[in-house]
C-alpha cells in the first residue's frame, strides 16, 4: 500500500511517504508557519520518491490531540488532498503514534504526555507490541500533570514534551519507574507506519480533529 502521512499538531511539522516500500520523510520544528511549510514538504517527499500523488492508496494524518490551529491545518490539508485524489484518510492519534515510535521494536507500556500549555498535558498510556496497533490502556485526556492516573507497572517508557516540562510532578503521579524513550514530538513516519499496520480508514468527509480541550469546556459548562 502506498501511503502519505502528515502531522502538524504540535510545533513539529512532518511529512512521510512509503511508495512501493521505499520511504522518504521530512521533519522540522517550527514555532509557527506550518501552513507555509507543509505543501513544499509534501512535494519534496514525493519528488524524492519520484512519485506522483496519484499513486497513493490513502493519506494518514495526526488527528490530535495538539494545538487547535495545528490540528486543524493537518486535517484540512488531508481532507483537501484526499477529496481531490478520491482516496480514504487514516486518522491516527498523535499520542499513539509517539507510543509506537518509542516502543515498536521491543514492546513496552508507554506513558505519553505532550505539553498542552496553561499548565496542562495531553496524556495517554499505551501497551505497545511489535507488529500490532498500540492498545490504549489509559484513555487520552487533557489534565494538570498531577491529575494523571497512576500506572500499574514496575516501569514505563515515557515520551513527549510534557515529561521534560513537568518531570517530577508527572513522575509522582504515574507512581512507577520511568525510562525516557527520547521521543519528544510526533512524527509523520510513525503515523504512516500505523496506517500500514491497519489503522482504520475513513472517507475524507468523515475526518474529524480531536482536540480533547472540548471535554474541559463541556465539563466546566455542566458545573456552571
Amino acid at each position: 500500500m502506498n501511503v502519505l502521512a502528515i502531522d502538524t499538531a504540535t510545533e513539529a511539522c512532518s511529512v512521510a511517504a512509503s511508495i512501493g516500500g521505499v520511504w522518504a520523510e521530512r521533519f522540522v520544528e517550527l514555532g509557527r508557519g506550518h501552513t507555509d511549510a507543509l505543501m513544499p514538504m509534501i512535494h519534496a517527499v514525493m519528488a524524492e520518491l519520484e512519485a506522483d500523488l496519484g499513486v497513493l492508496d490513502c493519506i494518514a494524518v495526526g488527528r490530535g490531540p495538539g494545538a487547535f490551529t495545528g490540528v486543524r491545518i493537518g486535517v484540512a490539508c488531508v481532507q483537501g488532498l484526499a477529496h481531490g485524489l478520491n482516496v480514504p484518510v487514516v486518522p491516527v492519534s498523535n499520542l499513539a503514534a509517539m507510543a509506537w515510535e518509542a516502543a515498536s521494536e521491543q514492546g513496552a507500556w508507554v506513558a505519553v504526555a505532550i505539553d498542552a500549555r496553561a499548565g496542562g498535558v495531553y496524556f495517554g498510556a499505551y501497551a505497545v507490541t511489535p507488529s500490532a496497533l498500540p492498545e490504549c490502556v489509559v484513555a487520552e485526556r487533557v489534565c494538570p500533570p498531577d491529575a494523571v492516573p497512576a500506572l500499574d507497572q514496575r516501569s514505563v517508557l515515557t515520551a513527549g514534551t510534557g515529561w521534560s516540562r513537568h518531570p517530577e510532578v508527572l513522575g509522582a503521579a504515574v507512581g512507577c519507574e520511568q525510562v525516557d524513550s527520547g521521543v519528544r514530538l510526533p512524527s509523520a513516519r510513525a503515523i504512516a507506519e500505523l496506517a500500514l499496520l491497519g489503522a482504520a480508514q475513513l472517507p475524507a468527509s468523515e475526518l474529524e480533529p480531536v482536540y480533547l480541550r472540548d471535554q474541559v469546556v463541556h465539563s466546566s459548562a455542566r458545573k456552571a
